[in-house]
């Protein structure tokens, strides 16, 4: 756990409180733990659809009995978040390795009380017609996956959510009967996973790449209120030069079919999906987006990085191909946190052709 420290004293720089971690070996008698971590966390994080939040999560590592150190701790962290637009989350994410990380299950519990904003559902909805809603719901991510060749990743995949949109604006886009999902609705989905993964590091790849395919079926016989189908593949290559930068790329697209609740619709926004645009600003059934990023350091822990992107949605596959396409372009800083793992604080500002820049500070990589 002493490459999780840099990261904790600096949380706990930024909440203003004490933080310890105590390492605790279990006793003789234990029959599946053999050594365990538990360390409180302080968050501090910005984003533009929460603004400014706080909480504290606590992070429970552990090895089973049989397992070297060599292998990469198990681990579950529950987490409280509270922000400046009045947002709750509760979570709980967590992964198992089994079988000296043959086995991989992860996934994550979690409560929202969430405010998100609609600007309409297609590819030229226009922005100054966006409305808030309120969403609370129950979430359970589950996966599993096996290492059936080197690099080769292949399993399963469950995805739970029970919205509940308590107030809509009876003028407004909701309120309008034929968006699918207007009052909410169970999503219950299922659907096998595929990754190639070749990356020489996890937080911070300066080499190889990765890439997810991804088939899920949401379906009413699994439990949901809703029928669609989703296919997705997210490929990401990193590339290194003499001087220590690395050039990062990002190609992801999405295909979905039935009749999918707009919550669950392809969405393009966010602090890693073309960042410079509000989460969800264009959505649709089908997705395609390019994006890139040059990384570099500067001197001592900072570091620094431009990037850009450009990507689109269409009601039809085809219309991918001849839809106006929008562009992000962006700027951001980099402190280095934990040298062993290369996790870096960010901090981004990212700009649209609509002529708006959005602020980000959290850890780790957009992508």
């Amino acid at each position: 756990m002493k490459k999780l420290l840099p990261i904790l004293l600096f949380f706990c720089g930024m909440a203003a409180q004490p933080c310890h971690s105590q390492d605790t070996l279990s006793n003789t008698s234990h029959k599946l733990i053999r050594k365990s971590s538990l360390i409180p966390i302080p968050l501090v994080f910005y984003t533009p659809e929460t603004r400014l939040a706080g909480g504290g999560a606590v992070l429970y590592a552990f090895r089973f009995r049989e397992q070297p150190d060599s292998v990469r701790p198990s681990q579950f962290q529950f987490g409280f978040a509270y922000t400046q637009n009045k947002q709750i989350l509760f979570y709980l994410p967590f992964q198992v390795f089994l079988k000296n990380e043959q086995f991989n299950v992860f996934g994550e519990l979690g409560y929202y009380r969430y405010i998100y904003r609609i600007s309409g559902i297609g590819n030229e909805t226009p922005e100054d017609k966006h409305e808030y809603y309120d969403a609370v719901y129950p979430r359970l991510r589950l996966n599993g996956v096996y290492q059936f060749r080197p690099k080769w990743y292949a399993g399963l995949r469950y995805w739970f959510d029970d919205y509940k949109i308590p107030k809509i604006d009876s003028a407004g886009i909701l309120a309008q009967n034929q968006i699918t999902g207007n009052k909410g609705g169970v999503i219950s989905g299922a659907g096998p996973l595929l990754t190639f993964d070749s990356r020489d590091q996890i937080f911070y790849p300066t080499k190889g790449s990765i890439i997810e395919f991804e088939l899920f079926f949401d379906q009413k016989a699994l439990g949901s209120d809703f029928n669609f189908s989703r296919f997705s593949v997210d490929a990401r290559t990193y590339i290194s030069n003499n001087k220590n930068g690395v050039l990062a790329l990002n190609a992801w697209l999405v295909s979905m079919h039935g009749d999918p609740p707009f919550q669950q619709l392809a969405k393009i926004g966010g602090p890693k999906k073309m960042r410079g645009y509000f989460e969800g600003r264009y959505r649709d059934k089908h997705l395609f987006m390019l994006q890139g990023e040059y990384r570099f350091p500067l001197f001592w822990r900072l570091g620094a990085t431009v990037f850009g992107g450009a990507g689109n949605v269409a009601p039809a596959f085809s219309g991918l191909f001849s839809n106006e396409l929008h562009f992000t372009y962006g700027a951001g800083l980099r402190l280095l946190l934990a040298k062993e793992d290369h996790i870096n604080l960010r901090i981004d500002f990212g700009g649209n052709g609509e002529g708006h820049l959005f602020s980000y500070l959290t850890v780790g990589e957009a992508f």
